[in-house]
């Protein structure tokens, strides 16, 4: 673990700083690149020194989420966790991004003075839950479904009606197509499958509730539409200011 935080940033006018987005990444790692090709694109400006910064730690090493709920042996994954966000903090990130909607399981279990400067992905969904109509299919990994992630969250129940769960089979199939573009990323196909899920539930749009799924969310939104996907990293590209918050003064860093 880490010791005591530095504030955030280095203020050179009195205090005063432009928001900065940390990115917790590797988890996986070509779905951290595709996220912050996201960030960028949707936020272009008209010159290059407009755009906002970001501090990315993508640390592929972080232990498999899914498997340390399953065996239940978390501290490895807690310590490096830990120490990954505080880094991302003591950077001079305002708040920090994890591109991992499993690893939300044990955010919960981390100094609520470090997660209040992480942004919740599950919180991410929700929001966007509140203004889509069902129904919507979830595509998830097994952890995210054993940890009941998204069923903890005190807003579910208002937005539960709207999400369509996979059955046992079609759950194998996500959570294998997860890990299958963690090794060999994006690959011919996967997008079609993901529309043969939708058209075999019935369900017009699509959470993707495991990050791997940005990779194929920008072809999903060009065959049906942007409104057939809720995407929380797609939408924390799209909402930098709602995400990270305007120009702020430094506040203390967390202590352990």
């Amino acid at each position: 673990m880490s010791g005591q935080l530095t504030p955030a940033g280095e203020p050179g006018d009195g205090g005063w700083r432009e928001p900065v987005l940390g990115i917790l990444g590797g988890l996986g790692p070509l779905a951290t690149a595709d996220f912050l090709r996201t960030f960028y694109e949707t936020n272009m400006t008209a010159s290059e020194q407009d755009l906002p910064r970001c501090i990315v730690d993508s640390d592929p090493g972080i232990p498999d989420r899914t498997e340390a709920i399953r065996s239940g042996v978390e501290r490895p994954l807690l310590e490096r966790l830990n120490e990954r966000i505080r880094g991302l903090l003591e950077a001079g990130a305002t708040k920090v991004v994890p591109t991992c909607v499993t690893v939300h399981h044990f955010l919960r279990k981390l100094d609520p003075a470090v997660t209040a400067r992480t942004v919740s992905l599950i919180d991410v969904v929700i929001d966007e839950l509140r203004s889509t109509a069902g129904p919507l299919l979830m595509l998830c990994t097994h952890g995210t479904r054993l940890g009941r992630i998204f069923e903890k969250s005190p807003g579910w129940p208002e937005v539960a009606d709207r999400v369509v769960w996979p059955d046992a089979e079609l759950q194998e199939s996500v959570h294998h197509l997860i890990y299958l573009m963690k090794r060999a990323g994006k690959q011919p196909g996967m997008t079609d499958t993901v529309e043969r899920w939708l058209d075999g539930t019935g369900c017009p749009a699509v959470i993707t509730g495991c990050t791997e799924f940005h990779l194929l969310t920008g072809e999903l939104a060009r065959r049906r539409g942007p409104d057939a996907i809720v995407d929380p990293l797609r939408s924390v590209a799209a909402d930098l200011r709602r995400t990270v918050g305007g120009g702020t003064r430094p506040e203390p860093a967390p202590t352990p």
